[in-house]
């Protein structure tokens, strides 16, 4: 059973030839371009053709042949095989494998355990177990080891949740 990544979102149609605009999740991911085969929704297709645009991927699906048919994949989450992605750097990691870690202030006060990653326009947000929405940018340190998170919160952060 292959292990799915969400990447992204089919944003519309593109022309007649049932070509996909897709909207990464990550804008500065190449991945799409070398993936062979990809999940729309629960379905699983072959990849012919994807191609860097200003707005994302045009990705042309075997088995997609018209507009009709693209237009109704609008809106639907894309994955991908994670052994399709290619191999990640030294101390590089996918924001999803951070589900499960518990998120810290520098101080060691455990304010939360990372339920979901959530995208939201240009920085994506970790959703703590009891709804807090942590902004990315707050992340100081990833200690896989201990599967621990430092974030460094604005005063007042994780007040919402008492």
């Amino acid at each position: 059973m292959p292990e799915l990544l969400a990447v992204g979102r089919v944003a519309r149609a593109h022309g007649v030839r049932g070509r996909l605009l897709i909207a990464p999740y990550n804008a500065d991911s190449e991945a799409l371009r070398r993936v062979r085969r990809l999940w729309v929704g629960e379905q699983e297709f072959e990849v012919d053709r994807a191609e860097r645009v200003n707005l994302g991927y045009l990705v042309a699906l075997r088995g997609v042949a018209d507009r009709d048919q693209a237009d109704a994949l609008r809106g639907s989450e894309v994955r991908v095989d994670r052994a399709d992605l290619p191999a990640l750097e030294e101390g590089e990691m996918y924001a999803v494998d951070l589900i499960g870690y518990e998120v810290s202030d520098p101080q060691g006060t455990v304010h939360g355990v990372v339920e979901d990653v959530e995208e939201a326009g240009p920085q994506d947000l970790l959703r703590l177990a009891g709804g807090a929405l942590v902004p990315l940018g707050l992340v100081k340190e990833v200690l896989p080891e201990s599967r621990r998170i430092v974030v460094e919160a604005p005063e007042g952060l994780f007040d919402l949740e008492e």
